[in-house]
């Protein structure tokens, strides 16, 4: 009877036994995944503080960029500025330059035109046996008298009568014709300075003569006389315009084609 007494005492402790190590395998476990759980919290701490620092770093950057290419922007507005301000300049520069010229060449044109017009003096007063030219009273008769000089190439009695008839009846109907032979005269006698005068004079006073589209292309022929091919073209190119449908207009329109490619010599170089 006592060995079975024996053995029921010996379960309960067998079984606290193993209750007991199975709480302590627990509790290890329990304390392990404890432990693991710090250290990934650790990690993940050492992280977070890791990718502040790293966009803190990104940021200080993207500023440093931002205010580079700010800065280079800047400077570059600040180049093209002052580009600008320099091809401003320029252009003006050019533009007084282009004034200065075309003033010289009008000055120089008028000191011909007066220099020649006081040889024309100089001349009719030295001529000898020669009295002043005979007006004619008669309006008619003074217009016949320029016409006939004009036939004659007598250029210097045309002029003469000329002006006289300008003086006289300068609203009559054939003063622009008249004022348009003055000039011609000159032209013909080899004096494209002189004749520009008084071309330029019709414009001034016969702003809508019927002599206009003649005169624009007697004045291109006087500017090419003197090798002014700048001139010369804006005189043919608006004679074209104006009277491209008219003879006129289509012989100044191959003017214009001459001077786009011109000869040797046929400009000023």
């Amino acid at each position: 009877m006592r060995p079975a007494v024996s053995s029921l005492r010996i379960v309960p402790v067998v079984a606290g036994l193993a209750l007991s190590l199975s709480g302590c395998a627990t509790m290890k476990a329990h304390n392990d995944l404890v432990a693991k759980n710090d250290e990934l919290a650790k990690t993940v701490e050492a992280q977070r503080q890791e990718m502040i620092t790293l966009r803190g770093d990104l940021e200080a950057t993207r500023t440093r960029l931002d205010n580079a290419l700010r800065a280079q922007a800047d400077s570059s507005t600040d180049q093209l500025s002052d580009r600008a301000k320099l091809q401003n300049i320029e252009a003006r520069i050019d533009t007084q330059n282009e004034t200065v010229e075309a003033l010289k060449k009008d000055v120089s044109a008028a000191r011909r035109e007066i220099d020649e017009r006081l040889d024309e003096v100089k001349r009719a007063q030295e001529a000898p046996g020669k009295g002043p030219a005979p007006i004619p009273q008669d309006r008619t008769a003074h217009y016949a008298a320029v016409e006939a000089a004009m036939q004659k190439q007598d250029w210097n009695l045309a002029r003469t009568l000329g002006r006289e008839y300008v003086n006289r009846y300068a609203d009559d109907e054939k003063a622009d014709d008249v004022q348009f032979l003055i000039g011609e005269a000159f032209l013909k006698e080899g004096r494209p300075a002189a004749a520009l005068g008084e071309f330029n004079q019709l414009l001034k006073a016969y702003p809508k003569s019927n002599q206009l589209g003649q005169t624009l292309y007697a004045m291109g022929e006087a500017y090419l006389s003197l090798k002014d091919c700048t001139n010369a073209k804006l005189a043919f190119a608006t004679c074209e315009s104006r009277y491209r449908k008219e003879p006129i207009g289509v012989q100044a329109k191959q003017k214009v084609a001459q001077i786009n490619k011109p000869a040797p010599g046929m400009c000023t170089p």
